[in-house]
């Protein structure tokens, strides 16, 4: 029982997966709003009732991509110096979020803030970049390196906030910097008010 168990999830996981698959490739092509439901259980080859198995909205798959690039972040070996980790988790972020297609990232964005309901439930009991770098953040003001006048969770949240917003400017100017460069420098003026 066990193994069927597990089985019908791994089956289950490689659906929801196949159907993000299609749905990204579909907004890339068409857009969002000119993505169906159909067109997508088309292309990852699934009857229309499975979608609704594992999404309520279209738009849940952009979320679920995010949940799961943001899940990726936490396998992230990061420095031990705060400053430092915070820098590379960074770069860890702009180097998931440039694999994908530059236009749907800043939609992305804008799903998980303006949508944060449904984040909420298409992220369930994964993290959130803000509780990745969260614990940076008390670690540095443990050590030092960051203020203790500073609230950890206002400080996570502004630096959350600053990479967004450098994702969706990134994604919507295509003269603008790398992604990688402009979270740096978002991270730089986050640093130069967070350290001691």
């Amino acid at each position: 029982m066990q193994q069927s168990r597990s089985s019908r999830r791994a089956k289950g996981d490689r659906t929801r997966a196949a159907l993000v698959d299609a749905g990204m490739r579909l907004f890339d092509t068409l857009g969002v709003e000119q993505t169906s439901v159909d067109q997508i259980v088309a292309a990852a080859r699934v009857a229309k009732g499975t979608f609704y198995v594992h999404f309520e909205h279209k738009t849940d798959v952009l979320l679920e991509r995010a949940a799961g690039l943001i899940s990726a972040l936490t396998d992230a070996e990061l420095p031990h110096d705060a400053p430092d980790a915070l820098i590379a988790l960074g770069d860890r972020v702009a180097a998931e979020m440039s694999a994908q297609p530059r236009r749907l990232m800043g939609r992305m964005v804008r799903e998980i803030i303006g949508n944060r309901e449904d984040w909420i439930r298409v992220l369930g009991r994964r993290p959130t970049l803000n509780s990745i770098i969260l614990p940076i953040v008390e670690r540095g003001r443990a050590a030092g390196e960051l203020r203790r006048d500073l609230s950890a969770g206002r400080t996570a949240q502004g630096l959350t906030i600053l990479w967004l917003d450098a994702v969706v400017g990134w994604s919507e100017r295509r003269t603008s910097l790398p992604l990688e460069e402009d979270l740096r420098r978002a991270t730089a003026l986050f640093l130069v008010g967070a350290q001691e």
